[in-house]
């Protein structure tokens, strides 16, 4: 590789450190400079111009050519241990993600990610606690979708990530996985050997920097590209405030068509796919239904006669889970309780909030504390950096509160809070 390609993907990475993931100045300042160089080369007052949203800390760190130095470690840990480096516009980058509002800088990849004009992609997501119900039907549908052509994509969490990935690699299929860490760190520690599989089958992913641990806050932020990778979003199970909701409604505001399962209605694990449904999403009760979504585009793609013959097969076991260290069955332990009330809380026993009044109930700590110190003004990101949240957290945060209705996004890479 020549010197001025790796001086090229130093760059990016560098640009990638100092943005954080989903920045809404990332684009205005492709659109005006086109290359990582003629970002670090511009003035403040032109990088200001290009991108008027661009905080005070970040036009520091660009003119200093901060970040330069670990952007070039990271590089070579990336060329001694396997991992690509997938640059925005640039070769093997998905070409599905450069239509979407705040796309990744880079992509860290290992694996081959699929030809995006010849295969079909299924994403297929849900709650981290399966019940039988959910995990079966999670099993069956993405080992039908596989066998019929499509590549499953996923997040490798616990739970329906990690058993749709399981299911797509027993039906030969291919799979691939979204990380919210980063790429050297197999999340949970116990998917270790799926993630390996799902490198030699498919492709595992990230957009943050090899050595990123796995923050709460890093999920939300990675949905938008499990979603935009996908050509339809199957949303199998999840609660009220499933993370899987926030990857159906990025999918929503990227035009892809969301299936849900219906559910028990007295399941709190299936009350977000049943309200996803109220709301319009389309009906799954076969992997018939979500190819329909794909027939007219890859009619000579799909493997129909592969798909009905793949349904004698498609039951789910324990042991077909155990063959790729996934985890079944825990979501019933005593101490996950406790944990389950983050996707079906329970009811509030204090009287009703006025009109006036906000129901912060559903929100963490750290959220009520970024939603009170809002400003009443339309604002960006860089003003909650500036409150000392890292571009990490308040991205995250940000996403959440808009699903909440409590913030909404404004033109021009702002917000609002409501």
């Amino acid at each position: 590789m020549s010197d001025t390609v790796v001086a090229r993907e130093e760059l990016w990475i560098a640009l990638a450190e100092i943005l954080g993931p989903r920045n809404a100045s990332f684009r205005p300042l492709m659109e005006c400079f086109g290359t990582p160089e003629a970002v670090f080369a511009a003035d403040r007052a032109a990088l200001s111009k290009a991108a008027p949203e661009l905080g005070s800390g970040a036009l520091s760190a660009i003119a200093r050519g901060a970040a330069k130095t670990n952007a070039a470690k990271v590089l070579y840990w990336c060329r001694r241990n396997g991992v690509r480096v997938l640059c925005y516009g640039e070769e093997g980058y998905p070409s599905a993600l450069l239509s979407i509002a705040e796309p990744p800088v880079v992509l860290y990849c290992r694996g081959n990610f699929p030809d995006g004009e010849k295969d079909f992609t299924v994403g297929v997501v849900g709650t981290r606690h399966a019940d039988e119900y959910g995990a079966g039907v999670a099993y069956k549908l993405s080992f039908e979708l596989a066998a019929a052509g499509a590549v499953i994509v996923s997040g490798m969490a616990d739970g329906i990530d990690g058993i749709a990935s399981a299911a797509a690699l027993d039906a030969g299929g291919r799979t691939v996985a979204v990380l919210g860490c980063g790429i050297d760190i197999a999340y949970p520690r116990w998917h270790e050997r799926l993630m390996r599989e799902i490198e030699d089958r498919g492709a595992v992913l990230s957009e943050y920097a090899p050595g990123t641990r796995p923050n709460g806050w890093n999920f939300p932020v990675r949905n938008r590209i499990i979603s935009a990778l996908s050509g339809a979003l199957l949303v199998v199970e999840g609660g009220e405030q499933s993370g899987a909701l926030i990857t159906a409604r990025y999918a929503v505001l990227q035009g892809k068509p969301v299936f849900a399962v219906p559910g028990d209605i007295t399941n709190p694990r299936s009350a977000g796919t049943n309200r996803l449904l109220h709301g319009g999403a389309e009906l799954a009760l076969s992997a018939e239904d979500v190819l329909s979504s794909f027939r007219f585009l890859y009619h000579d793609a799909i493997r129909e006669r592969e798909m009905l013959e793949a349904q004698q097969y498609s039951a789910l076991s324990p042991e077909k889970l155990k063959a790729h260290g996934v985890r079944y069955g825990f979501a019933d332990r005593p101490r996950l309780k406790e944990r389950l009330r983050h996707e079906a809380p329970e009811p509030a026993k204090t009287p009703a909030a006025t009109p006036a009044e906000k129901d912060l109930s559903v929100l963490t700590e750290e959220q009520k504390k970024l939603y009170l110190a809002l400003p009443d003004t339309p604002f960006a990101l860089d003003t909650l950096t500036a409150k000392g949240f890292t571009p990490s957290a308040a991205s995250a945060s940000l996403t959440l509160l808009e699903l909440y209705g409590l913030v909404a996004a404004r033109p021009g890479g702002l917000y609002e809070k409501l």
